[in-house]
């Protein structure tokens, strides 16, 4: 019987011995009584260094609260465990090393007699999630790049035409019956003559000016895409055909009035029109193009509505 024991202390002690994982014994206190030889080769601390100390005391302050807040939980069948968990351990030079440890309650003669467990190195498992993380939140900021730079026009800032599409299907499609909105649909008259005059350079930086002056002078609600060239489109919700002739008329004051500096007055055309129930974005998008162009030949400098 003697002999069987001894056999059997020899296995364990083998096993103990040749895992990687650290085997351990704690007091009701977290307090180590005993500890496997290989926690030297995971965190430099000797086995008699944990000897007679608490295991919380090696623990980054996260983890020790973490650990307070898992100690007295209940599991599925109502009895109390430590369960597999992922902490910082504090090694021997100061450094904070990913350990991930499970432990069980242990009972001698039925009276709780502390924790029984093993500590398992998983710093390289952490670096691996933390390049992950880091990779996919680079792919995430990119793809938001990419997306602004697929609907926001690079000159001006503003949103571009393809934005424009999806916003006007976005609210046909959202429409109520009794709820108006409106676009304005404009154009820089003889633009082409300041860019010959001028330069593109100079050219560029009107497009710029345009649209900031109208940025600043429309509601929040409202939106402005500039939808080719030296043309700009303005989607307004909430508003009927009386409204859109009245900021159209603000926005045409303040382009003709607007020192550009460069010696030369600078005035737009604009078509507008109020959605009609029913009507396509498309069928929408050639009333006020054809408004636009009327305004074009009519003189320019002027609000045409369709």
């Amino acid at each position: 019987m003697e002999r069987d024991q001894d056999d059997l202390h020899e296995r364990y002690k083998f096993i103990i011995e040749n895992i990687k994982d650290v085997a351990w014994k704690l007091n009701p206190d977290f307090v180590f009584t005993f500890v496997s030889h290989n926690i030297k080769d995971m965190t430099g601390h000797k086995p008699e260094e944990l000897l007679g100390q608490r295991m919380l005391d090696f623990l980054t302050e996260d983890s020790k609260k973490y650990i307070y807040g898992l100690i007295g939980k209940k599991t599925k069948n109502g009895t109390e465990e430590l369960v597999l968990m992922a902490v910082q351990f504090i090694c021997k030079d100061g450094s904070a090393k990913w350990v991930e440890v499970s432990g069980n309650r242990i009972f001698e003669r039925g009276n709780f007699a502390g924790y029984i467990g093993t500590t398992r190195d998983i710093s390289e498992k952490k670096q691996y999630e933390n390049n992950l993380n880091k990779y996919i939140d680079e792919l995430r900021a990119m793809n938001a790049r990419l997306e602004k730079m697929a609907t926001v026009d690079v000159l001006t800032g503003i949103y571009n035409r393809r934005k424009f599409d999806d916003a006007l299907s976005a609210i046909i499609d959202m429409k109520g019956s009794s709820i108006p909105f409106s676009l304005i649909f404009f154009d820089i008259d003889n633009f082409k003559s300041i860019n010959d005059s001028f330069g593109h350079k100079v050219g560029d930086h009107v497009l710029q000016q345009i649209s900031k002056l109208v940025l600043d002078n429309i509601r929040a609600t409202d939106g402005l895409f500039r939808w080719g060239g030296e043309e700009f489109i303005l989607i307004l919700p909430d508003a009927n055909l009386e409204s859109a002739e009245n900021i159209a008329e603000k926005i045409r004051n303040l382009i003709q009035d607007y020192d550009f500096n460069i010696g030369h007055k600078i005035t737009v055309s604009l078509g507008i029109g109020e959605h009609i129930a029913g009507e396509s974005a498309d069928q929408m998008m050639k009333r006020v193009d054809s408004a636009l162009i009327r305004a074009k030949f009519q003189g320019k400098n002027r609000i045409v509505s369709g």
